[in-house]
């Protein structure tokens, strides 16, 4: 199998200047008009034990960028979180214009209509041996722990969806090497309830995964539906009425890009054409056309792919960007119309489908919009540690 991003290593020292890239090892190639989400906020609730700060961030005002600054400063906690996402340095989780700060390392960050959901543990990296602990960050900044034990593996969260999703072995009781997982064939779909923290449905499927190096298949979820993605492709689980079925034409796919009740399917070799298909329906979305090499990444909405080169590369001891990433453009899967965005940056996505980037040296964010190019720039005070960007994937 080809890898669709070449690995940029681990992340690093207890400080960066500039982002960390995803780390994800992606096998074989690489809807709506935009509203303001209602997300659920509850801002009373269990705080998480061991939670250093919460509160609104330090914003620093900036010539030239007053209008944007005020907008961010002044945004209901709930439009921020859309708005501006989540992003988070070391230790510090900075989500809309509040932040919070844990005493573990970050590892990765979802997008769920409740906030986002944190990944946390003793090393910043996903597949470092040792537990991870998850807590759920709202928009103003109040967290609620949850009890999740899924090891390495890619859950699914929908930036609509109150839930998160993930596959295990059925019937195993710990956690399973990468070789002690060929030989699965029950599997066990789970859905959990970031609300409550207790389990809302499981059903067992039969099916092998071979061409990953995690616990159990990588999934996807949207409203009453999740998908995992076995060797025989994509197997649907309707929790609501509790149907399960095979998604025709996904066996072997190999790439594991999905969002929002979308897929990709990407050819090889002299085929560059990216298509996106929409889960319920099987309908064909949209083609676009990709240059070779390009890895695409949709935005947690399912509205826009963004495509970049795999040519970023970090020095393994110290974690110092050799080569920065290529420019990135993006593509409106509903549309097909691209704009391409200035500069050689990490790009993460807000929870309604717009650009992140953030620049730790420079106390600064960019929030860009695929579907104009326009762009605000946000200076706030940016602790130490590395990068990690929602949105952006983080299991290697």
């Amino acid at each position: 199998m080809v890898e669709r991003l070449t690995t940029l290593l681990h992340e690093e020292a207890a400080v960066l200047d500039v982002p960390v890239a995803p780390a994800a090892a992606i096998i074989r190639g690489g809807r709506r008009q935009r509203r303001r989400r209602r997300l659920t906020e509850a801002v009373a609730g269990v705080v998480a034990l061991g939670v250093v700060a919460a509160g609104a961030g330090t914003l620093l005002a900036r010539a030239g960028d007053t209008a944007a600054q005020e907008r961010f400063a002044s945004a209901h906690a709930a439009a921020a979180y859309a708005d501006y996402g989540a992003f988070s340095t070391g230790s510090t989780v900075y989500i809309g214009n509040h932040q919070v700060t844990f005493p573990e390392k970050i590892k990765a960050l979802y997008y769920t209509s409740l906030g986002v959901l944190v990944r946390m543990g003793k090393v910043a990296y996903t597949d470092e041996p040792g537990p991870s602990h998850y807590t759920l960050v709202r928009p103003d900044g109040s967290t609620r722990d949850v009890d999740l034990r899924m090891g390495d593996r890619i859950a699914g969260t929908d930036p609509d969806s109150p839930n998160v999703a993930y596959a295990e072995p059925a019937g195993v009781t710990g956690g399973l090497s990468a070789s002690q997982t060929r030989h699965v064939t029950h599997w066990s779909l789970v859905v959990v309830s970031l609300e409550t923290g207790t389990e809302i449905a499981r059903t067992e499927v039969t099916g092998r995964f071979t061409w990953g190096g995690w616990e159990a298949p990588p999934v996807d979820l949207a409203g009453d539906r999740m998908w995992a993605l076995f060797d025989e492709g994509w197997t649907e689980y309707d929790w609501r009425t509790g149907a399960t079925r095979s998604i025709p034409g996904t066996a072997g796919a190999g790439i594991i890009e999905a969002a929002h009740g979308r897929y990709a399917l990407h050819g090889e070799q002299t085929d560059t054409d990216w298509r996106f298909f929409d889960f319920a329906s099987g309908n064909l979305v949209a083609t676009i056309p990709a240059s070779s090499g390009d890895t695409g990444w949709l935005s947690p909405d399912g509205r826009f792919v963004r495509f970049d080169k795999a040519d970023a590369v970090r020095d393994g001891k110290t974690g110092k960007l050799i080569s920065p990433p290529s420019p990135s453009h993006f593509v409106s899967v509903d549309t097909g119309k691209t704009v391409s965005l200035p500069g050689r940056v990490f790009w993460g996505w807000t929870p309604d489908g717009h650009a992140l980037s953030v620049d730790p040296a420079k106390d600064r964010i960019t929030v860009c919009d695929p579907a104009t190019g326009r762009c605000d720039r946000i200076t706030r005070e940016i602790g130490p540690g590395s990068v990690k960007l929602g949105g952006a994937l983080y299991e290697s």
